[in-house]
């Protein structure tokens, strides 16, 4: 498809007639139409086109009912329609009351294109740009970040189901590639044992323990076959064949010439597939929470006098760590202009790197500091290594009992190990609270331990408590609009980068609602404490 950038639609006559009067002030509709609208330039996605070809519909315009797609949770049939019929749609878009409307497919192809040239936060990006302008957003100001555990569209699977779907999934891959090869090699023995979708449950324990022996080797078999000379190179580079190799090699080993399931071993979260259904999604504990799929990281303002927006969201794997994660949103951020002066996050965003990357970039990193997982940190009057002094121009550490330790040794990760003598921790009064080994007592002191113990310290005055309690818990509720009133708790797609992608149009979605909804008067609700039986006159009094 080609396209050829125009100037934005001036409104028609007849909404701007009836929209004021039919639309609530606090309707994002409203605030597109009449101030954000005309500010989108058709130019900035003439890269998602060719120079020549059928001429394609607007990219704003579908960019705008995506997001709309996602404020509402509807589908792709459901956005095609809500363009041809409802008026606040017309209205923000600026179309006439006539316009038609188009096929919903549309809806999916641009999302690949958009995914393709990798235009996922164009709109979010403009928007926030636009909401500065408006004076929503304060410049360097508070904003924290949560995680949210977000579930893939599709079935657990156990083992057998894992195994026997994958091969089943290869097969119809290859069918619909290259049919006359795939007829020719597979046996038709296959069609009644793969031919639909493998419900473990619904098989008996003798078709169970026959598929068990069964589908090993017929995989096997069939990855043997692809690797032949003879096979053409295109069914070998198949996504569904890739994925059968990979759980192949995960999930089955050759003992005594046969291929039969590994012994249960230590799990590597980071690469075993959990389903072909979605070879990108992952298992993932985070407390008593597990959950196959990804993770939605958000980060939100939170300025008296300032609406709560959404300045970075973004889909990631659900192995990945929160720690991890923040590094990556602030250099969005950093990008965006919209670094912040504080921002709180939960314990799993605060450590020695993110505090010192932090700080260089002039952000006060706010959050707990995790505790010590040494033996010492789970005793109840365990001595951590927070409790030993360190004298570094003498390059010696001294513990509380006064003793001093060998000179400390640099590791090539920047960590300094300091060792006690064995005879002086043996003999010490605090041995037993001290040392969990039969020799001295060794410590390794982080280049960060100075950047760690004043936050620890600070995690225990009065005034950070206030403000961790007053500010860190509205994320919570943020996360919990994303779910209830966007879908955000399950993906829309298979993918991880379609997932992104609906992370993105989804944070423009609440941030328009945000936007509007401040723009129109509305202010947080502030909760009443108590019963409201005592009115401030007669407390006062």
């Amino acid at each position: 498809m080609s396209f050829k950038p125009k100037p934005p639609r001036p409104m028609p006559e007849e909404l701007a007639v009836l929209g004021p009067k039919l639309l609530e002030p606090a309707s994002p509709y409203r605030l597109v139409g009449e101030q954000l609208y005309e500010q989108y330039d058709e130019a900035d996605y003439v890269d998602l086109y060719h120079a020549e070809g059928k001429p394609a519909i607007s990219p704003v315009l579908l960019s705008l009912v995506t997001a709309f797609q996602y404020m509402e949770n509807l589908s792709d049939r459901e956005a095609g329609e809500a363009v041809r019929i409802r008026l606040d749609w017309k209205y923000a878009l600026h179309l006439p009351l006539e316009y038609a409307g188009f096929n919903f497919s549309v809806l999916s192809e641009f999302r690949d294109r958009v995914i393709k040239h990798q235009a996922e936060a164009r709109l979010f990006e403009r928007l926030l740009e636009q909401l500065q302008a408006l004076g929503l957003i304060k410049r360097r100001g508070r904003q924290r970040t949560d995680s949210l555990a977000v579930l893939t569209k599709v079935r657990d699977l156990n083992r057998l189901e894992l195994v026997a779907e994958t091969l089943r999934l290869a097969v119809r891959a290859l069918l619909a590639v290259d049919p006359v090869w795939t007829r020719a090699t597979v046996p038709p023995t296959w069609e009644e044992r793969y031919g639909e979708r493998c419900v473990a449950t619904r098989l008996s324990e003798e078709e169970r323990k026959t598929l068990e022996s069964e589908v090993g080797q017929d995989g096997q078999w069939l990855l043997e076959r692809l690797q032949a000379e003879t096979t053409p190179a295109v069914l070998r580079e198949l996504p569904e064949v890739q994925t059968l190799s990979t759980v192949w090699s995960q999930q089955f080993e050759v003992v005594e010439e046969k291929i039969v399931f590994q012994a249960p071993g230590p799990y590597d979260g980071t690469t075993r597939i959990q389903t072909p259904h979605d070879p990108e999604a992952r298992y993932s504990k985070k407390g008593e929470q597990s959950w196959v799929g990804d993770k939605l990281q958000v980060t939100e303002t939170d300025d008296e006098g300032y609406p709560h927006l959404i300045t970075d969201i973004a889909m990631t794997s659900s192995v990945d760590t929160d720690a991890l994660a923040l590094e990556g949103i602030q250099v969005r951020l950093e990008a965006r202009g919209l670094l912040p002066r504080e921002q709180l996050g939960d314990t799993a965003y605060i450590s020695g790197p993110n505090l010192a990357r932090s700080q260089k970039r002039g952000i006060d990193l706010i959050g707990p500091v995790p505790k010590g997982q040494s033996p010492q940190a789970r005793m109840p009057d365990g001595i951590t290594q927070d409790q030993f002094r360190v004298d570094w121009e003498a390059h010696v550490a001294i513990c509380p009992a006064d003793q001093v330790s060998n000179k400390g040794i640099r590791h090539s990760s920047g960590g300094t190990q300091f060792r006690f003598r064995k005879a002086a921790c043996q003999t010490c009064p605090l041995r037993s609270r001290c040392c969990s080994g039969t020799g001295g007592r060794a410590i390794t002191i982080s280049p960060y331990h100075d950047l760690l113990q004043t936050a620890r310290a600070r995690q225990e005055t009065e005034n950070f408590k206030a403000v961790y309690r007053q500010h860190r818990g509205g994320v919570e509720g943020c996360l919990s609009a994303l779910v209830r009133g966007h879908g955000m708790r399950k993906k829309r797609y298979i993918g991880q980068a379609k997932g992104h992608l609906q992370a993105m149009f989804t944070g423009v979605a609440a941030d328009l609602r945000r936007a509007a909804r401040w723009s129109a008067g509305g202010r947080p609700q502030v909760r009443r404490k108590g019963l409201g039986l005592v009115t401030v006159a007669s407390t006062a009094t």
